[in-house]
Parts: C-alpha cells; structure tokens; sequence
C-alpha cells in the first residue's frame, strides 16, 4: 500500500522509536514521488542530523551510488576502490561513518544493478555492519531479484497530488476513453473498437520499449565488446530480452491501473466524493456516472481486476482483452 512521503516517514519514525527499524527499504512508486528528497528526509530522520539532500549527506560519510557511464547501469566492479560499483559500496560502508556512528548506503535507480552487483549485494543485504542503513530507490521494483526483494521492507510511496505525469501511452489511454465516453457507446462493436485502439497503444508501447532497450546494448556493445568475451554478449542479449518484456509488463500493468483509475473516478462521482484520481476528465467520467447504475460500475471494476490478474499468467493476452472488453465495455 503507497502513502503520502510524510506518513511514511511518521511510520519509519514510529518504528525508529520502538527499536524496530530495519536495515533496508525499498522506496517505490512513480517517479513524481520524488524518491532522492524522501531518502534524504530518512537520512535526517534516522540519524538526526539533518542534511536535507542525498548529496549533503555525501559529504557526511554516506555512500550513493548512481547509474553509470553511457550504458547507465551499476555493476559488481573490479575491486573496492572502483568508484560507483557495488564493490565500492561494500568496501566504504564497512570503513566509514556519518554522524552518531550510522553507516549509510543509497542506491538510486535500484533496477539498473546487473545481475552480477545485485548477488554481490545480497552480501551485504544478508551481513551488514551495525548501524547499517540501506536505501535501495527504484520505479521498478519488479526487475529486482526475488532474494533482494525478500530481505528489504518495501516502502511506497505516492505522489503529491497533481504532480502525477502520465506518459505518453497512457495519455494515448486518455483520449481513447474519453472519445468512448464522449461516444456513450454501449455496443458490441463499440466494446471490440476499444479493444483494437488499447492493443495499439500496446503494441506501441513493446516497440518503443524493444528500441530503447536496443539502442542501450548497442552502446554497452561498443563500450565493453573489445574487452571482454562473446559470452558476455551473450548474457547481455538474455538480460535485454528480459528487461524488454519487464518493462512491457509493468507498463501494460499501468495502462490497467488508469483504467481502474477511470472506472474508479466514475463510482467515486456516484458516490459524492471529492477525491478524483483523474480530475482532469471529470466531465468525462461523470456522464458514465449518470448513465451506469453503481452495481454496473462495480461488476466493470471487477471484471478489470479479472484481467488485470490474467495477465500475469500464461493467458493468450489478445483473446483475454477481447472476452475482457466485451464484457466491461459491450453493454
């Protein structure tokens, strides 16, 4: 569950004051959420010594690692003294301190840690020094080992309300079902039309997603190829595929929670209240409300949870969107 960044640091402080703080979190959530400001604000909480951003607490002894080079990823390094690897880390948060004795360790864009640097990080996730803390920020937490994922407490986070961005597919999502609504379509040809316009943003979507991920390798190609063995490439190849469809996934899984965040604006209006996820097509959503009774709206909502939760199975994703489609849209 995401909360407000000053809830979460009310429970962080909650569990500081109980003895009960971890070792490590995870901070989550989009990138409006701001995840280096609230990893600061942990830092001053914890420790007590405020410095208000990640680079003040550089300064204090505190080891931030970032994507690095042109290929923009965080490896295992060469030994201790390789700056921005994962090998740095572990040699600095043993040998140095910020104030009060804390050892401080924050990697930014967790995700971008090859596979090699996150196992050589469950070393230190498993056996940290005392006073350890670990902050690991990312938007995607889902492309993180299940055993990273396992040894840190997950943290949230929401964005400020109206900083939300949306990305361009999910823009693309907007207009279609706006252009539905504006429609008052309630057919089967309707619900089928829908269905053809979201696979297009989907298909969109993969492609874009292929290219960037593409043109990534390329540039790792021509940085690293002359240096180490084709089976390096090889490896590489499999992580790209991989990274490719991971992306899709959780950005197909935030095109299906915009469109629970529509059907959603539409029951909150039918039942009076003044939060709105999507304020800016509040008269969009407010014509549903008018012409849907609630029990309709709750079943559409239910039928998306459906898909939403088949589509994290082996199901044929084109037929599960039609029978989904239908029956949410058709009527």
């Amino acid at each position: 569950m995401p909360f407000k960044s000053d809830h979460a640091l009310q429970l962080l402080g909650r569990a500081r004051d109980n003895g009960r703080l971890g070792h490590a979190y995870l901070i989550t959530g989009p990138k409006e959420a701001r995840h280096e400001d609230f990893a600061a604000k942990v830092l001053d909480l914890v420790v007590g010594t405020p410095q208000r951003t990640l680079e003040g607490w550089e300064g204090q002894g505190a080891v931030v690692l970032r994507p690095q080079s042109k290929s923009r990823r965080i490896t295992i390094g060469d030994d201790g003294d390789d700056p921005g690897t994962i090998r740095f880390l572990e040699k600095m948060i043993r040998r140095t301190a910020a104030p009060n004795g804390w050892k401080l360790g924050v990697i930014v864009d967790a995700e971008r840690m090859n596979v090699q640097a996150q196992n050589a990080f469950l070393k230190t996730l498993e056996e940290p020094p005392p006073r350890t803390l670990l902050l690991l920020l990312t938007t995607q937490p889902e492309q993180l080992l299940p055993t990273i994922q396992s040894r840190v407490i997950e943290v949230g986070l929401m964005p400020p309300a109206g900083a939300r961005i949306f990305t361009e597919h999910e823009n693309q999502l907007l207009i279609v079902l706006g252009k539905h609504a504006s429609r008052g379509s309630g057919t089967l040809s309707g619900a089928l039309a829908l269905k053809v316009e979201f696979e297009e943003i989907l298909e969109e979507l993969h492609e874009d997603l292929k290219k960037k991920h593409e043109d990534e390798f390329e540039r790792e190609t021509e940085h690293y190829g002359k240096t180490t063995d084709g089976s390096w490439l090889k490896q590489r190849e499999d992580q790209v595929e991989a990274a490719i469809e991971a992306d899709y996934i959780q950005q197909r899984s935030a095109l299906m929670d915009l469109l629970l965040s529509w059907f959603g604006d539409v029951a909150r209006q039918q039942a009076g209240a003044e939060h709105l996820d999507l304020p800016k097509h509040q008269s969009l959503t407010a014509t549903l409300a008018t012409k849907w009774e609630p029990a309709e709206v709750a079943k559409r909502v239910r039928i998306l949870r459906q898909l939403e939760s088949h589509l994290h199975t082996n199901v044929n994703e084109s037929l599960a969107l039609e029978v989904c489609f239908i029956q949410a849209f058709g009527s």
